[in-house]
């Protein structure tokens, strides 16, 4: 079983879940990467194209999930702080 008893509630843990600090690297490499990619002028095509890749890699759905997740989040906290959102 997939769960763990945390406080006295019943919490899933999903199978092969992406660490923390994979995610926090994940987060600023794109944080990094976006800066240098609106030098460019194309914030828009590098998210589709970050979207495409993590889709398109062999992990489960709930890694996919995570990964897009952080990526929704820096794209729009870049778009917000640039005035564009």
């Amino acid at each position: 079983m997939n769960e763990v008893i945390e406080q006295n509630a019943l919490s899933w843990v999903f199978p092969g879940a992406v660490s923390l600090q994979q995610l926090q690297k994940f987060r600023e490499g794109l944080e990094a990467s976006f800066i240098y990619v609106d030098a460019e002028g194309d914030c828009f095509g590098f998210y589709g194209a970050q979207a495409h890749t993590i889709m398109c890699t062999d992990w489960p759905n709930e890694n996919k999930f995570q990964y897009l997740q952080v990526l929704d989040d820096v794209f729009k906290n870049y778009m917000d702080k640039s005035g564009r959102l």
